[in-house]
Order: structure tokens, then sequence, then C-alpha cells
């Protein structure tokens, strides 16, 4: 494996998403020299195109006590990455609205944005401050490719027209 899966499953451990050498977006997590370039280091992807400079975090206002931050964290954790965050990871030593931060975000990202995907009640909220903090960084996903579909403010627009379409033709045959 040469580049981090992050959707890769953690049923066999966590550590099984984090293998690469290179980091999910293309960027060399180590300085390697495999003999491939001049300079002897390891080559990062060029071109690489993220989403908005965007992360969702824990409002500064919500409480940990607020009785929607535990299942919120687990909803975004059970569905996104939040592997970083465990004991001698790069996110190991954040605090517990750190925490609940990382996991809001993990899942943002994964649903590339969306703006439901951080609409945890009373709790999240959108910035455009990097939350990162030390070694620990707060990724932004990089862009997706639709196949020449737009995307616009949460939401794409030709998916959207396509499942609508095939909608009525399953009712015709039906």
């Amino acid at each position: 494996m040469v580049i981090d899966e992050d959707a890769k499953s953690v049923q066999p451990g966590n550590f099984e998403r984090h293998w690469g050498i290179f980091n999910y977006d293309g960027s060399a997590k180590y300085q390697l020299n495999l003999g491939a370039t001049n300079s002897g280091a390891l080559v990062a992807a060029r071109g690489v195109k993220y989403l908005d400079q965007k992360w969702c975090v824990m409002k500064p206002s919500a409480k940990l006590e607020d009785p929607q931050v535990s299942p919120s964290v687990s909803y975004a954790c059970g569905l996104a990455d939040c592997t970083t965050l465990g004991y001698g990871t790069s996110c190991g030593n954040l605090d517990a609205r750190g925490n609940v931060s990382y996991a809001f975000n993990s899942y943002y990202q994964r649903n590339n944005q969306l703006d439901g995907a951080c609409k945890y009640p009373n709790v999240s909220m959108i910035t455009k401050t990097d939350p990162s903090v030390g070694s620990c960084k707060f990724p932004v996903m990089i862009q997706p490719y639709y196949g020449g579909t737009e995307r616009t403010v949460g939401s794409l627009q030709k998916p959207v027209i396509l499942a609508s379409g095939l909608i009525l033709f399953l009712l015709k045959i039906l």
C-alpha cells in the first residue's frame, strides 16, 4: 500500500488506514530515499485540488456537558475517521473540545463539506479559521471528481436530475 486509505475499515485495528508512505492526498509522510529522484526524497503528487478552507468545529459557546455532544461525536466517528485521536498519534494530545471538533470535522470533510454534515444541534459551526494545533492537522478534503458534474453549495446538480429521472423510469415500468 503506497497511499493511506482513509475509507478503509478499522475492524482489524485503527492502524489499517495509515500504512501508506503517502497521505491520502498524495503528500509524502516520511523523508525516505527510494533512489527515484535526484534529491532522494519522496515527491508529493502535483496538482492536488482541495475544497475550500473550511472546518466544522464545536461552537465556542457549546458546553461539553450538553446532552447532544456525546451522540454527535459517536455519530461522526462512526462514519468518519477518528483514528488520529488515539494514544500516541498526532492528535492524541487534544483536549476534550479539540477531540469533539476533530470528530465533527472528520465527518464534515468526509462528506465533501456539505452544509448538512456540520449540523449537530446547538454544538457545531463552520469556521474559516484553521483549528489545527501543533502536529495535529485538521484536514481539508481533496476535491472529488464528479465526471463533469458541478458541485454547488451543499449539493450536486446532475446526480439529483439523474436520480429523479431514474425514479420516474422505474415508476413507469412497475
